[in-house]
Order: C-alpha cells, then structure tokens, then sequence
C-alpha cells in the first residue's frame, strides 16, 4: 500500500550526514503531527537535520485497504505499523542518499510508545528514540 510520508529537508547537512528526525505517526491524520511537533522543528537548525514524518497505516490516506472491510482489520497492529516504519526509514535513507545519516525517532502517546517498542525490535534501524508521555511499561 502507498503509506504518506512528508519530508522538509530545508535545514538538512547531507553532505555532513546530518541526521534523520523521524516522526512515528499515532492515531490520526500525520498532517496535524507535522504541524504540531514542536522539537523536530525547533531542533532541526541546530542539528542540520532532515525531517520526516510517516503516518500510521489506517489513518489519513495510508489505507492498506480501501474497501474498510472489518476483516482488515486484522492488520492494524502495533507489529505491522512498526514494519511499515522500518521500511519507510530505509527507503528514505536510499532515495535521499542518507544512508550514513543516525536516526532519531520522535513520538508522542502511543507513538512514543511505538517509537521505544521500534527500537527494541528494530534496533539498527534507529540510533535512539525520544518518546514524550509514552507509557511503555503499561501494557
């Protein structure tokens, strides 16, 4: 499925292999994240970082099913997001040629809560994650 992602490279060292700010969308449209996360942005200068900000399968137009059939359903799972970041980081390392670029991932809430379960289960995909008022010892 087409999964949406936004990019703003407009502070990105690349030739210094600036780091990659990626946003783990939660539950809802990942256009209010990008104009509401605060940290990336204001970090983004100082670190000559790329910005990216991927949304989560089953939100705003990252539909891996358009019919909404509720056996869909079964694949709208924390598992099945994370893999969907994982790839969407890998691909935006090759086609942006930031392959050598550390990842630090952003969320919040529950996607906080996915960036800390990302790491553990990815954990070279991403060189460390700042999770804001993610409960990860609940569940």
């Amino acid at each position: 499925f087409e999964q949406r992602y936004f990019v703003n490279a407009q502070w990105w060292d690349k030739a210094g292999n600036g780091p990659i700010f990626f946003y783990f969308g939660n539950e809802d449209n990942v256009e209010l994240y990008v104009n509401h996360t605060g940290l990336m942005w204001e970090s983004a200068a100082e670190f000559g970082a790329l910005l990216v900000f991927g949304e989560h399968r089953y939100y705003g137009t990252s539909l891996p099913y358009a019919d909404g059939t509720p056996g869909c359903l079964a694949y709208l799972t924390t598992e099945q997001a994370m893999a969907d970041f994982a790839y969407l980081i890998d691909h935006v390392r090759q086609t942006m040629g930031a392959a050598h670029s550390p990842v630090i991932g952003f969320g919040g809430s529950y996607g906080g809560m996915l960036g800390a379960w990302f790491r553990q289960h990815y954990p070279t995909a991403v060189d460390g994650v700042i999770a804001a008022s993610a409960p990860i010892w609940s569940f």
